[in-house]
């Protein structure tokens, strides 16, 4: 359960997991940035490394939105809370640490931090490579079945990713685990999982056809978009 806290003036933040703060300064925070990992069209995320523990997080941040858009950016951060605090039991699917509001940044800390990046740069450099070396053709290999397992339980919990690529999926110590679930869908209190009208957004190449062309759509599409990931690790091997 998310313990919630507001910054009192002066006073020393220390978070800890499953913490969700209201920080009057960002500032504030413990938190010193290694490095950019990546940004999108909504967040950015960040490697951050907390000052006081040691412990390392990425962070994804959304920030520097217009007032019209606030309604839109605190629905996005709080569905993909939600639905990664729903799916934190399975070990292929990323974690939400803590979480803040600090006036308009809206910030989660994740885990793990990926110590081999995304698949598809994981892909690139495996193809591009004279000779792959048997670590990195067993890390593929075992894509098929941890990926599969990471959707199936996803699809228990009544969730739709929405936008499986290879982009959206890490590789850390070895295995696949999925990430970015800010336009992903929790049909559970909905009579069906079937959804009419133009997506929010989607990644053509990867999406069902029923995606693209504006049709109803359900977790099936999902199951469609990792076909063309496992297609696509396939021509790697």
């Amino acid at each position: 359960m998310a313990q919630n806290q507001k910054q009192q003036s002066g006073a020393r933040i220390v978070i800890n997991e499953g913490d969700h703060l209201d920080i009057v300064d960002k500032n504030a925070l413990p938190y010193q940035l290694i490095k950019n990992l990546g940004h999108g069209a909504n967040a950015s995320v960040e490697m951050v490394q907390d000052i006081h523990t040691g412990s390392v997080y990425a962070r994804k941040i959304f920030r520097n939105y217009t007032l019209w858009r606030l309604d839109e950016v605190n629905r996005l951060f709080h569905n993909e809370v939600k639905i990664m605090r729903r799916l934190a039991p399975h070990h292929h699917i990323v974690r939400v640490f803590a979480t803040y509001i600090a006036r308009r940044e809206l910030g989660l800390l994740l885990l793990p931090v990926a110590d081999s990046g995304d698949l598809a740069t994981f892909l690139r450099e495996y193809h591009d490579s004279q000779s792959p070396n048997d670590y990195d053709t067993q890390i593929l290999l075992k894509c098929f079945g941890c990926l599969a397992s990471g959707l199936a339980f996803m699809k228990q919990q009544a969730i739709r990713h929405k936008d499986i690529k290879p982009q959206n999926i890490l590789i850390h110590q070895g295995s696949p685990v999925y990430t970015d679930f800010g336009i992903s869908y929790d049909s559970s209190q909905a009579e069906h999982s079937t959804t009419t009208g133009r997506p929010r957004a989607f990644s053509r190449r990867y999406c069902a056809p029923e995606v693209a062309d504006f049709c109803d759509r359900n977790s099936k599409s999902d199951v469609f978009s990792l076909g063309c990931v496992l297609l696509e690790i396939l021509v790697a091997l």
